[in-house]
């Protein structure tokens, strides 16, 4: 088989997901980093940046669903690693997330929501009356 038949035959792409997955979980392992950047990346790298796999063409309708099911089978791994002892070092840094960024981000999204309006309305104004 041509190495340009990776792109075409849905075997060797589902293949290629699974070694490349487990490839990175391995050196994620191996270097004690979290597998879920490692993964992010080569996903990255193997998808729209070198266009090697193509998910939509292997998986069709079936991609939703399996995207769908890996969120949840993810969530539930943090869920069963997260540690409660954690969060409680964390309280002045989401006091500070609630209590200044969370009302600057709101004020702030008004603010731009406000002039994009009046510059749309602006606009449409002045092409009404050409």
């Amino acid at each position: 088989m041509a190495a340009g038949n990776l792109a075409v035959d849905p075997v060797m792409q589902l293949a290629t997901i699974g070694v490349s997955g487990v490839g990175a979980q391995w050196v994620a392992w191996r270097q004690r980093v979290p597998a879920i950047v490692l993964m992010l990346g080569i996903g990255l790298l193997a998808g729209p940046l070198l266009g090697v796999l193509d998910p939509n063409a292997v998986l069709g309708d079936l991609m939703t669903p399996i995207i769908s099911i890996a969120v949840a089978v993810i969530l539930f791994e943090g869920d069963l690693t997260l540690n409660f002892q954690q969060p409680r070092g964390a309280s002045q840094g989401v006091t500070r997330l609630v209590l200044v960024w969370a009302p600057l981000g709101w004020i702030t999204s008004a603010l731009a929501l406000h002039y994009v309006a009046a510059s749309v309305g602006r606009f449409r104004l002045c092409s009404a009356g050409s």
